[in-house]
């Protein structure tokens, strides 16, 4: 009895086009608009959710800090803004520690240590969502990765 095993792409790595930041590159040198902008989607409910465990570890005093946290994103990356330059320019100072020589500030990494608790929750549906845009990339340009110039 003969056994025959089926190679389709469920079976491919995670994007095949060399990543996520080889897609956004390629998307950008066809200049596909609507393709870029799934991409940022899928990137920023990925750090939406990461937002509410940053929230619950942030030092607490006013709040000021705590409210200000917001989740942002490009097609490479999804980020987690804390603070603003004019009213909580504080923020890096309590996330990183300060200081120099006596005078020194110990850290809270509330945001890196949020991001740890909420990849459970993220990974499963980010991956899909980047797998899901590399599949309509290559079926809308038939290639899998662009090289060459920008538009």
């Amino acid at each position: 009895m003969a056994t025959s095993i089926k190679i389709g792409r469920s079976k491919e790595p995670l994007l095949r086009v060399g990543g996520i930041g080889a897609m956004a590159t390629s998307l950008r040198k066809i200049g596909d608009v609507e393709l870029r902008k799934e991409m940022k989607t899928v990137s920023k409910a990925a750090a939406e959710k990461i937002v509410p465990y940053a929230k619950a570890r942030v030092p607490v005093d006013s709040g000021v800090l705590q409210r200000s946290i917001k989740s942002g994103a490009t097609a490479r990356y999804g980020k987690i803004i804390a603070g603003t330059p004019s009213k909580v320019s504080y923020a890096r100072a309590v996330h990183s520690g300060y200081g120099k020589g006596r005078k020194r500030i110990k850290g809270t990494p509330f945001i890196r240590e949020a991001i740890p608790e909420a990849w459970g929750e993220i990974k499963d549906e980010y991956i899909k969502g980047m797998n899901r845009i590399a599949k309509r990339f290559e079926k809308v340009h038939g290639v899998s990765r662009v090289y060459g110039r920008y538009r």
